[in-house]
């Protein structure tokens, strides 16, 4: 069975219980601190000479990623217990820097300045930021849409936007060539990067999106479920989900807003530039203290940064330039912390954010 095999299978039977009860129930680098630190310990070395366990928490996005390297990691460390939990970015941005709860942040965003790396810091914790993928964050409807194949960021703007609350509520009522549905919204909620990513990019501004969704959840498959009951059904999550689930939902082309051309989800849309204005880079965060006292993190991030190129493909995403990948391996060999990207706002091509970052 291949690594995106039993990630998948172990994913299905984590939210198997969740989904039936839905249903029932409804880089110029800002280093703020850092050095040399400890010698990276290399990915090949004995099992027996690691032990421990590391906490990994946050994006659903990243979650197959950071998955998938736990699992390929314990086979050569089989002392050293990798937890990875998908509970949204917030959440795993409050368990790093209010609750110090975690080693590893995955973060389907750039952390906020004020809402976590400042508190971060306050509470003695520098955080190193390391991209390590691209991806389509992907707009779907039913199988059964029929009429909507593309949608521009204005059409989005109509469906999710704060003021269609309440107010927009059929297919129609986006465009008149549409027909009489219902529109039936799932998405993930407030906590999550891809939401934060999302509103920003289509609507300018982090947070701005309608609050009477259908279902709000941080669990994709759900969103994936529920669009694919429901004619009208129309949500979004990252692109490892859309290829996932492609039997259950069809994927919108978004019309790019410099060319006008329609434009799907894919690697090769992200790797031209061509998917603007939802193609974005994802992250993990690591804790710089635990990466200088603690050799078992040390090693599970280098072993990350290595192998993350075709585990990134594995699960569905599209890898970095290698250039990228050595960038963070530089970072981590020298400890730096603090945030690039957070300067960078959403819907940037990704050329001009690496360019940006480097």
């Amino acid at each position: 069975m291949s690594i995106l095999s039993r990630v998948r299978s172990r994913a299905r039977a984590f939210y198997a219980a969740s989904i039936l009860a839905a249903l029932a129930g409804v880089v110029a680098i800002a280093a703020c601190g850092g050095g040399d630190g400890a010698a990276s310990t290399p990915a090949s070395s004995p099992a027996a000479s690691l032990s421990g366990t590391i906490a990994v928490a946050g994006s659903s996005t990243v979650f197959p990623i950071s998955e998938a390297v736990a699992e390929e990691f314990s086979k050569r460390h089989n002392g050293v217990r990798v937890n990875v939990a998908s509970s949204g970015t917030g959440a795993g941005g409050r368990a790093m820097c209010q609750e110090g709860t975690i080693e590893i942040w995955n973060a389907s965003r750039p952390a906020k300045q004020e809402v976590e790396m400042d508190v971060c810091r306050e509470n003695g914790i520098e955080l190193i930021e390391l991209p390590v993928a691209f991806d389509a964050l992907s707009v779907v409807v039913s199988p059964d849409n029929d009429w909507a194949p593309c949608l521009s960021v204005e059409k989005l703007r109509t469906i999710f936007g704060p003021e269609a609350q309440d107010r927009v509520t059929n297919w129609d009522q986006v465009d008149a060539r549409y027909p009489d549905r219902r529109l039936r919204i799932y998405g993930p909620t407030t906590a999550s990067g891809t939401f934060d990513y999302f509103t920003e990019a289509i609507m300018g501004e982090s947070g701005a999106h309608r609050g009477d969704l259908d279902l709000a959840t941080e669990e994709d498959p759900l969103i994936a479920s529920g669009v694919n009951g429901t004619p009208g059904g129309i949500g979004y999550f990252g692109m490892a989900y859309l290829n996932q689930y492609r039997d259950l939902v069809t994927p919108v082309e978004v019309e790019n807003p410099s060319s006008g051309q329609c434009v799907a989800p894919s690697a090769e849309t992200v790797e031209s530039g061509e998917y603007l204005p939802l193609a974005r880079p994802i992250f993990i965060y690591v804790r710089a203290d635990a990466m200088e006292s603690r050799p078992e993190v040390r090693a599970f991030v280098d072993f990350y940064l290595e192998e993350a190129p075709g585990l990134v493909t594995d699960v569905g995403y599209v890898p970095l330039p290698d250039s990228v990948y050595q960038w963070g391996k530089d970072k981590v060999a020298d400890l730096v912390t603090g945030s690039v990207f957070n300067t960078i706002e959403a819907g940037v091509p990704i050329s001009e954010a690496l360019e940006r970052a480097n």
